[in-house]
């Protein structure tokens, strides 16, 4: 018989997933402040959302208590004047009293103490880390360092993020440039009309450095994954807006919407967060709304399926976090590989289609998120060697 998820559940559930409300965070607190009942309610939670590995071990569930009342306190002051309660950076891996490993929520600063089981640590890798670069026009190359102003044109960046200015040269030709993320980064990029974008690693977009007064303004993903933030053609005198990539073009009038189309993936998914688009693929169209995937198999088919889908697992990159939820193995490396800039050898063939559940915080070292991985499914071990990953 499936149990009934409780009160207490629920509000624990929101809480780690950085959704409580400043009212639930209030119930939350009184709950657990109700000694003998919060005990039991908070014990049966843990024990429901324990890793396998860790079930049978024991755990304090006092020390657990008092830590959930301890961060909850701490936010508390924190939101005071917020709506919503604005959790500190999660990690990838939460252990209770130091044997206890939560197989869907991970939040360091709750849950801080690793178990002795945890694979010893040869390599700190961590993402992030990679320098995107500029292509210029005349094929000059600038390389975009965290932390370091740079000057190029109408552009400025400091190492995070490339902003170009408006420009009124509307006699002058349009300039192309294209901006390259490498595996292991992240970058954003605010274009010329106030159009922001941020590109996922692995990524390269190209774009004008100015765009002209009645053309529409269009841009192409070259490759790679990126989040568009549109300014709407009411303020660019009409002028629409328009993302094309290998096998679509998507006419936007001022939106926000995902692209994903790497090179090594069987299908290209474009997922529209709020707006409208209209997307082409030669005798296809869809005129697509909000909450709405459309995915087209990447060099195989012209045709277009749309999908309702969870738009906060499409965009949880983002946010930060890996959303692995319902993902092979497989699926789950191309993604560690591009973030974390190493290859994966799998050397079970059988282990490539078991699923992962998880949503885990992009900011910790793939050692960490390698051993969420594989106290929660069937790995049996793994090895780092030169940025080389085996899975056993």
């Amino acid at each position: 018989m499936k149990k009934k998820v409780s009160k207490l559940d629920k509000l624990i559930v929101k809480y780690l997933t950085r959704e409580s409300s400043k009212k639930e965070l209030d119930k939350l607190e009184k709950e657990l402040n109700e000694e003998v009942k919060s005990k039991e309610s908070l014990e049966d939670y843990i024990k429901i959302n324990v890793v396998s590995d860790f079930v049978l071990q024991k755990f304090d569930i006092e020390k657990t208590r008092t830590a959930l009342l301890h961060k909850i306190a701490e936010d508390k002051r924190k939101a005071t004047n917020a709506k919503v309660i604005k959790l500190v950076k999660y990690a990838a891996a939460a252990v209770f009293a130091g044997t206890l490993i939560t197989g869907v929520f991970f939040k360091a600063s709750l849950f801080n103490t690793i178990t002795n089981n945890t694979q010893v640590v040869k390599t700190e890798i961590k993402g992030g880390l990679s320098k995107p670069t500029l292509s210029l026009e005349d094929g000059s190359v600038v390389i975009l360092e965290n932390g370091k102003q740079v000057n190029v044109g109408n552009a400025t960046t400091n190492g995070k993020e490339l902003t170009y200015l408006p420009s009124n040269e509307q006699n002058k030709e349009v300039i192309y440039n294209s901006l390259t993320v490498p595996r292991g980064g992240e970058f954003a990029l605010e274009l010329a009309d106030g159009t922001k974008v941020w590109l996922n690693s692995e990524s390269k977009l190209k774009y004008p450095v100015h765009f002209k007064k009645g053309r529409t303004r269009s841009v192409e993903l070259v490759y790679g994954e990126a989040y568009f933030d549109v300014t709407s053609s009411e303020d660019n005198n009409g002028d629409g807006f328009n993302v094309i990539t290998n096998q679509q073009n998507i006419a936007v009038l001022g939106t926000e919407f995902n692209i994903k189309a790497y090179k090594d993936e069987n299908f290209i998914y474009s997922t529209l967060v709020d707006g409208h688009i209209v997307l082409e693929n030669k005798s296809f169209k869809a005129d697509m709304l909000p909450g709405q995937q459309a995915v087209i198999a990447n060099g195989i088919s012209e045709k277009v399926e749309v999908y309702n889908v969870n738009v906060e697992n499409e965009i949880a990159w983002r946010k930060g976090n890996f959303n692995f939820k319902n993902k092979s193995l497989k699926e789950i490396m191309k993604v560690l590989s591009r973030w974390y800039d190493v290859d994966f050898v799998i050397e079970n063939k059988e282990l490539e289609n078991i699923n992962f559940k998880g949503v885990l915080g992009k900011n910790q070292d793939i050692e960490t998120i390698l051993q969420i991985i594989k106290n929660t499914s069937n790995i049996n071990a793994y090895e780092i060697e030169n940025r080389i990953v085996y899975i056993k």
